[in-house]
Parts: C-alpha cells; structure tokens; sequence
C-alpha cells in the first residue's frame, strides 16, 4: 500500500471515527494492538463508545461537548451536543465546499442536524486542507490556522478517553488519534517558520 502521508493518515482516522470497523480493518489494524481484536466487540463498541449516549460508555466526539466537560473527581460530565455547537465549522466547510454528509459514516453519526464537529468530519475536513497544502504551499498557512483555531485541548481529551476505555479497539483508536494530533500540530507549526530566505 503506497505511503499516503499526513493527508492519508487523516482521513484514515476520520473514517475510524465515522463506521464501524469490518473484518479487513481489523486484520490491518491487528498489528497495531495491545490484544486480539474481535470482530463482533469490536462492531459493538464502535457503536456503544462512539454512538450510543445511552450505553452507558458513550464518549461524546464533538469539540463543543468535549470542551465543556467537567471532571468532577470520579468520572467526567459532558452536556448534550447541541445541533448548532459545531456552527464555528460552518464558514470553513463552505469555503472548502466541503459537506460532511457526504462522507461515509453511520447514520447515527451523520444524521440530520448532527453537529459538525464531530471529530471524524474535522478530520476529513482537515484531510483535504492537507492534500491542498501539497499541491499549493500557501495552503500551509490555512492548515496552520485550522489547528491553531479547531485542534484545541477537545481533542487530546477525546484521544485520552478513547485510549482508556477498556475496549481493545477503541483504546487503539485512541492511541492512534493522540499520535495523529501531535502530527498535525507539528506539521501546523513548520507553516509558522519562515522558509530559508523567505520572511
């Protein structure tokens, strides 16, 4: 499999985020993980980590909700996800013309008037800005800036959740995001320095 980069490794966890995982994953993902992955619990928690508030142990991937949690010194609290708290998304989104809806991912995730910042869609979303750096330098700039103002602390907690929650496959996804997001700010920062002979 050719070594599709920063751009692919985005997307790649995007669609993690987004559906659940089928037997090829999991046979590509084995490797990578600290125990067997079953393919039947694997499915199951997809759905009751990532979709299901009402599992039990839901963990909210929306940066407005997970901006907003509290640690009340046992277990954190989240508020409900509002349809309108990803609206910040909304004028980038269109600028790129990019629509989550037309991504693949569950229904019970993108469903109407879901929030758009769920972090599968912000990683997609952030995908694209990559690839567009590629082929245009100045696009490192708009990735710099799109992590500067959507990358935020929402994330690292989203990947520390996800790593701790007691689901072979879930904890994967969580080591795997944490990496991925020290990436992508690396890769925001080097846009702030100036290019040899270029201030």
């Amino acid at each position: 499999m050719p070594d599709t980069g920063l751009p692919g490794r985005a997307a790649a966890a995007a669609r993690l985020l987004l559906v659940p995982p089928d037997p090829a994953l999991l046979a590509a993902l084995a490797p990578l993980a600290d125990a067997p992955l079953d393919a039947e619990r694997a499915r199951q928690d997809f759905y009751d980590f990532l979709c299901v508030p009402q599992s039990g142990c839901y963990i909210p991937a929306y940066a407005h909700v997970l901006a907003r949690g509290e640690w009340n010194g046992e277990y954190w609290h989240f508020p409900p996800p509002r349809y309108d708290g990803g609206d910040a998304l909304r004028r980038w989104y269109e600028a790129a013309g990019f629509d989550p809806a037309t991504l693949d991912a569950d229904p019970l995730i993108a469903g109407a008037n879901r929030p758009l910042d769920q972090a599968g869609f912000v990683l997609a979303f952030l995908a694209g800005l990559l690839e567009q750096a590629r082929a245009e330098p100045a696009g490192a700039v708009v990735v710099q800036e799109f992590v500067a103002e959507h990358l935020g602390p929402w994330v690292d907690l989203l990947a520390e959740l996800l790593a701790v929650s007691g689901s072979p496959y879930i904890a994967l996804l969580g080591g795997g995001l944490h990496e991925l997001v020290a990436e992508l700010r690396a890769e925001a920062a080097r846009a702030e320095a100036p290019v040899d002979g270029i201030a």
